[in-house]
């Protein structure tokens, strides 16, 4: 997982949020050809908006996923990739790690399809 994580600013509502973005590019636990996971990666826009003086909400936003089908044997080279749709998996962990490291002991344990 990698991505840009100095704030971008204030959202466009003059609110006080604050933006990050990030790129990630994993192990899908929801696609799969042949029984074999595929490789998924997606943009994250996380929004932190603080609640109160000791409570922050994090919003995760999932744009542009797309699963690795295969390389592209055309004359370009490279992979083939296909749209997907985006899966709660990739932004639970997200909220996941940043629990970790706020020390949040109280986060259910994320849950993967059977």
């Amino acid at each position: 997982m990698y991505g840009s994580w100095a704030p971008s600013g204030l959202s466009f509502h003059g609110s006080t949020e604050t933006e990050y973005n990030m790129h990630q590019i994993t192990v899908s636990n929801s696609y799969f050809w042949w029984n074999t996971p595929l490789q998924y990666t997606a943009d994250f826009k996380l929004l932190l908006t603080p609640v109160s003086d000791s409570k922050t909400r994090v919003d995760v936003q999932t744009s542009e996923s797309m699963v690795r089908i295969g390389p592209n044997f055309g004359g370009h080279g490279g992979d083939s990739y296909e749209r997907v749709a985006p899966t709660t998996i990739e932004e639970y962990r997200i909220l996941l790690k940043i629990g970790a490291v706020l020390g949040e002991q109280d986060m259910p344990r994320l849950r993967l399809p059977l």
